[in-house]
């Protein structure tokens, strides 16, 4: 069963890795756009949405994080999971100091602009910039899903 269990907790790590670039991407595509398209009024977004976003974006974070290191425990005496699995961890540990050291303080001050005002070229550039930017975290996140899909590739049952 410990070997089952292994697989399993790869196929999960494997699943929480592809919602949580698949939601990702989601925001990007329909709901992270209507954030800079008037600035600053549409900014208020932002803050009208941190609440909700935080009770779905914690949770599964979390999941997923534990699941990663999950599996590379559980996989640790194969030298070729242990790599793939060690990759995908880097990568996703990569996107939460990208995140924590540019992404999430620049949303914070786009955030507090000022709600009322003509609309502000500045803040609309600044915006989309950090939207474009904001693309290779998804990057970052497919690699380390497909860096779990080669582990699971790897799993034999007599491992």
């Amino acid at each position: 069963m410990g070997k089952k269990r292994s697989l399993y907790i790869l196929l999960y790590c494997s699943l929480l890795f592809g919602l949580v670039l698949g939601a990702g991407i989601n925001e990007a595509l329909f709901v992270m756009p209507a954030w800079f398209q008037a600035p600053p009024t549409s900014l208020l977004l932002i803050r009208e949405r941190a609440g909700s976003a935080m009770a779905f974006w914690l949770p599964l974070q979390a999941a997923l994080l534990g699941t990663l290191v999950a599996s590379l425990v559980l996989n640790w005496r194969s030298p070729v999971r242990r790599k793939l699995l060690a990759g995908a961890l880097g990568a996703y540990v990569l996107v939460w100091v990208l995140s924590g050291a540019i992404f999430a303080p620049e949303i914070n001050a786009l955030a507090a602009a000022g709600a009322q005002g003509p609309y502000d070229g500045e803040l609309a550039a600044r915006g989309q910039r950090w939207l474009q930017l904001s693309w290779s975290r998804h990057v970052v996140l497919a690699l380390g899903w497909v860096l779990v899909g080669g582990a699971i590739s790897k799993w034999e049952a007599a491992s």
